[in-house]
């Protein structure tokens, strides 16, 4: 039973982060060059709601709304919004290739936060492979060069929030609700991009809402498939599977944009991958979980606005 609880665990996560790169590729070629940023935000979080409360009608039940780390999970609404909309600013200067190592970060900031913040251990080892990773995204963004811009910058400033939300989880919350979490974190942001949204708000071109409901729905979907996958399966199996959204970036940027990454993108991606993942083998080994718990699992580092 568990073997196969593993296999529809890892179809699950897979297909998750397969749901939000399709996500990412719709807004960067249909939407993001045609709408204000906040605008988009606005309607991706007011539809997504709609396969989450499903799940909650469904699946949790409403009583998991009810906690007492509320506060927690609107801040991290809020830092959500902030870097949904750094990350989908992103996409109308840079590809893929650019954009998913640098988020993919993350992983690598969480584990220096938690030196800090959680006052975990890191040998030398980790500390090592952290330095290198971070190495990977000077290549990947080249600052100094005219391939340098302050969306990329931007882009780390995202990964360091996607870093921050993991960490306040693992601080005040790690027994909370998946769902929960993804609830408050798109009813924040449609609560604070409906405000913005007022003032800057241009009416949608014909068949534009369909669009919208479409990238709700998909919003909501991956992240409950990767919610999912990540209280199926033991961290160890489910940290790596991340990577394959560095994987699918490439390919859809090839199929949608026919955009081919560098030299200096591929390099930088392989170094920041392998660093990540040795980060999650020494945590396995030694019993560290730098960045995943056993209630939430790792979906809290690319669960972008939730």
């Amino acid at each position: 039973m568990k073997f196969e609880n593993n296999y529809i665990g890892i179809f699950l996560g897979f297909s998750g982060y397969v749901i939000f790169v399709l996500l990412d590729s719709i807004i960067k070629k249909y939407l993001v060059n045609y709408y204000p940023v906040i605008e988009i935000n606005f309607f991706i979080s007011l539809f997504s709601l709609i396969p989450i409360s499903l799940a909650l009608y469904l699946i949790s039940g409403w009583k998991v709304l009810i906690n007492n780390k509320i506060h927690i999970q609107l801040f991290r609404g809020l830092l959500g919004l902030i870097c949904a909309a750094i990350i989908i600013n992103s996409f109308k200067n840079h590809s893929f290739s650019e954009i998913y190592p640098i988020l993919f970060s993350a992983p690598l900031i969480i584990t220096a936060l938690s030196f800090f913040v959680l006052k975990e251990k890191i040998g030398l080892k980790r500390l090592l492979a952290v330095t290198i990773g971070f190495v990977g995204v000077l290549i990947v963004a080249r600052p100094g060069t005219i391939h340098f811009t302050f969306s990329l910058f931007l882009l780390f400033l995202g990964a360091i929030i996607l870093a921050i939300n993991v960490i306040l989880i693992r601080k005040y919350a790690s027994n909370q609700s998946s769902i929960a979490f993804a609830f408050y974190g798109f009813l924040v942001g449609l609560v604070i991009s409906s405000i913005i949204t007022t003032q800057i708000y241009i009416p949608l071109n014909d068949g534009d809402i369909y669009l919208f409901i479409l990238c709700g729905i998909i919003a909501g979907t991956g992240g409950l498939c990767i919610s999912a996958a990540s209280k199926m399966l033991e961290s160890s199996l489910f940290a790596p599977l991340q990577y394959f959204q560095l994987i699918a970036g490439f390919v859809f940027g090839y199929i949608f944009f026919a955009d081919l990454p560098d030299y200096y993108e591929v390099i930088g991606s392989l170094v920041i991958s392998i660093s990540g993942l040795f980060i999650i083998y020494r945590d396995y080994k030694t019993g560290i979980k730098s960045f995943t718990s056993k209630v939430r699992g790792a979906s809290d580092i690319i669960n972008r606005g939730s």
